[in-house]
C-alpha cells in the first residue's frame, strides 16, 4: 500500500531543483493545483532564467485560472535569457499565509537563488532535488551525486531530499520507475537523506507499489513531440 504524501511539508517554501528533462517544472504544476485544490493559498515562483524552454509561466493560463499566483518575469520578458528577477518574488516569500514553489531551472540557473540566500534562509525553506534516472546526466549514482554538489556550491542552498521522477513522458512504464527508485536509494543512502516522494502518472497509480509516499502526476504540458 503506498503512503499518502504530506502536501505541506515541514516548510512553506519549497523548492525543485534539477537538471533539464527532470520533470521539475510539470511536478511544481501538478504540486501547487494540490495545494490549492485543498484551500491553500499557493504561489508558483519560476528561476528558470537561463534557457527558456519549458517552463512554469507556459502553464500560466491554467495556473491562474485555479487560482495559484505565478510569479514570473513580465509577459514581455517571458523569454528572454537575462537574469530578470520576478518583482513580485520578495512579497511572496515573506506571505507568512502563502505557500511557496519555486520551479528552478537546470544548469545554472540555481546561481539565481544565491541572490535570495538571505531571504530564503531566513524564512526557511525545503529544497529537493528531483531526479529522472532516464536522463543522461542523472542515471548513475555518481552523476547524481555531482550534480547535487554543484547544484549547492552555485545556490549556496542544502538540498534535504529527493523526489524520484524517473519517466519517459507517456511511455513511462512501472519498470522505468522502479529502476529508477533504486538508482535514487543507492545515492540516498550515501548522502544519508531521505527520498520525500516517487512521482507516478496518473494511469500507473495502480501498478507502482513502494515504500515512499507517492505523488500521482497528471500530464497537462503539451510538449511538441505529443502533438
Amino acid at each position: 500500500m503506498n503512503q499518502h504524501i504530506n502536501l505541506l511539508g515541514k516548510s512553506r517554501i519549497k523548492i525543485f531543483i534539477g537538471e533539464f528533462g527532470s520533470g521539475k517544472t510539470e511536478l511544481a504544476v501538478n504540486y501547487s493545483l494540490s495545494l490549492v485544490q485543498g484551500g491553500h493559498k499557493t504561489a508558483v515562483v519560476d528561476i528558470d532564467l537561463v534557457k527558456p524552454y519549458f517552463r512554469t509561466r507556459e502553464n500560466r493560463a491554467l495556473l491562474e485560472k485555479n487560482g495559484v499566483i505565478l510569479v514570473a518575469p513580465e509577459h514581455q520578458l517571458a523569454h528572454s535569457d537575462l537574469p530578470i528577477m520576478p518583482s513580485n518574488l520578495t512579497r511572496v516569500i515573506y506571505d507568512q499565509d502563502c505557500n511557496v514553489i519555486m520551479d528552478v531551472g537546470g544548469g545554472d540557473s540555481a546561481v539565481v537563488l544565491g541572490q535570495i540566500n538571505q531571504q530564503l534562509n531566513e524564512k526557511g525553506y525545503e529544497a529537493q532535488l528531483v531526479i529522472n534516472t532516464m536522463r543522461p546526466f542523472t542515471n548513475t549514482t555518481e552523476g547524481i551525486v555531482t550534480m547535487l554538489e554543484r547544484i549547492e556550491r552555485i545556490s549556496r542552498l542544502k538540498v534535504s531530499g529527493f523526489i524520484c521522477n524517473t519517466n519517459l513522458a507517456q511511455e513511462t512504464t512501472a519498470q522505468h520507475i522502479l529502476r529508477g527508485l533504486k538508482t535514487v536509494e543507492e545515492v540516498a543512502g550515501m548522502l544519508k537523506l531521505p527520498i520525500n516522494w516517487v512521482v507516478v502518472p496518473e494511469w500507473l497509480q495502480n501498478e507502482v507499489i513502494v515504500d515512499y509516499p507517492v505523488f500521482v502526476l497528471k500530464p497537462y504540458t503539451q510538449y511538441p513531440w505529443m502533438g
